[in-house]
């Protein structure tokens, strides 16, 4: 999806408690992933700096300061708890306020009103920038510079989307009803710019359960839902209910297993 025009107002200024309830966390192997990447990097960097080490006697061990991570678009917070679990030090920079209320505190989170494309953090102060659920509402070009920028010597970007897994066909009409517009293909990378390497992709496939009552409330998280009036959302839940009770079949608590794949893009930053 490309980026949305600059007058568009965000729609998760009108989010409540019940996003953070119904949507779904990333999966463990997704975070493990991105933790490897920035490790690896993390090491890399040390084993070239020891090169030029005259004395091999004086090598020193390796770095383990706390490594740091921006968490671009951060919404709820579902990404910045994951990595907070993970070690991270987080800075959460969130624009809209009702999202940013919902970020839990935490003694190694730091929560910033700034976008993804200006967010007031200085140079080179990251191992890390992440965008969960969030690229496709920034403008590519200006977000991508902005993570070099924040970025340290060979950082890593990404971006990590959790969509259901629209191969299944009643999924794929689920999100026809639902109007969920953030199915992102793997055959179409984000545009980075030329500070980063072309991201290359890592994809989870998982399922979440949910009652129908939950699947109600996870339309009701989508920007769709959000931008309609009274009118057009009481439609686009009914139409939802129809397609839960009357055609799928379920009852009202019956649990509803939900194909997802989480799509993890990973750029290294390019240092000259």
């Amino acid at each position: 999806m490309s980026a949305p025009e600059t007058h568009v107002i965000n729609p998760f200024t009108r989010a409540n408690s019940v996003y953070a309830k119904v949507r779904p966390a990333y999966p463990d192997s997704a975070i493990d992933y991105l933790c490897q990447n920035v490790k690896q990097l993390q090491v890399t960097e040390h084993e070239a700096s020891q090169e030029t080490q005259e004395n091999t006697s004086l090598l020193r061990p390796a770095p383990s300061h706390t490594p740091v991570a921006i968490d671009l678009g951060a919404g709820t917070g579902k990404m910045t708890d994951l990595l907070c679990e993970r070690g991270f030090s987080v800075h959460a920079v969130e624009p809209a306020k009702a999202m940013r209320e919902q970020i839990c505190p935490h003694p190694h989170v730091r929560i910033h009103s700034g976008s993804a494309e200006k967010t007031g953090l200085p140079d080179q102060c990251a191992d890390l920038v992440v965008a969960a659920q969030a690229w496709h509402w920034f403008d590519e070009s200006a977000a991508a510079q902005e993570a070099a920028r924040l970025l340290k010597t060979s950082g890593v970007l990404a971006m990590v989307f959790n969509q259901m897994d629209v191969s299944h066909p009643w999924v794929h009409r689920l999100t026809r009803i639902m109007r969920s517009g953030d199915v992102h293909r793997i055959d179409r990378p984000p545009h980075v710019g030329q500070n980063f390497t072309a991201p290359h992709l890592h994809v989870v496939n998982w399922t979440d359960t949910l009652t129908p009552d939950q699947l109600m409330a996870l339309g009701r998280t989508r920007s769709s839902w959000l931008k309609q009036n009274e009118q057009g959302r009481q439609r686009m839940q009914e139409n939802l209910r129809w397609y839960i009770h009357d055609h799928l079949g379920y009852s009202a608590h019956d649990p509803v297993t939900l194909p997802y794949m989480t799509l993890v893009w990973v750029a290294q930053k390019i240092t000259e």
